[in-house]
């Protein structure tokens, strides 16, 4: 003998027991809760920072003028290039591991950059142009009442 089980019957069958466990479902909460490594974390933190603050720089130009792996011999050419471009472009000193390395001007175009390196080759011959990120000439920072 064989059971015969309509397709109406069985479509009810499943519709009630979707609806049932759906309606019993939406009492349900759950959390999730993630054990992080502080060290994951922090990394976490500084990406968050910095995406906070990417309009405080853009990518522009510095010109390269030198390095050293001591500070002292990077101060030194500094202070020449400051002395030939204080009021100009400046100069300044970033250190770059393992080298401090001494740029002049910040350049928002190509144009710029390459006009100032004219005038930059003539102390310094081996100078180049290097795209990078400088600081944002629009950024107006937060203001402090």
């Amino acid at each position: 003998m064989k059971n015969h089980i309509s397709a109406t019957f069985l479509s009810k069958c499943l519709g009630t027991t979707l609806v049932l466990l759906l309606g019993g479902l939406s009492n349900l909460t759950a959390q999730v809760v993630y054990d992080v490594d502080p060290a994951v974390e922090g990394i976490e933190k500084n990406r968050i920072e910095k995406s906070k603050t990417a309009d405080k720089k853009i990518m522009g130009y510095r010109i390269f003028i030198g390095f050293s792996a001591k500070r002292a011999d990077a101060t030194e050419i500094l202070t020449k290039a400051e002395e030939k471009f204080a009021d100009s472009h400046g100069a300044v000193l970033i250190y770059d591991e393992p080298n401090f390395k001494v740029y002049v001007g910040t350049f928002a175009t190509a144009a710029e950059a390459d006009a100032a390196l004219v005038d930059v080759k003539r102390e310094f011959p081996n100078a180049r142009k290097l795209r990078m990120l400088i600081p944002n000439p629009a950024y107006i920072g937060p203001t402090s009442n």
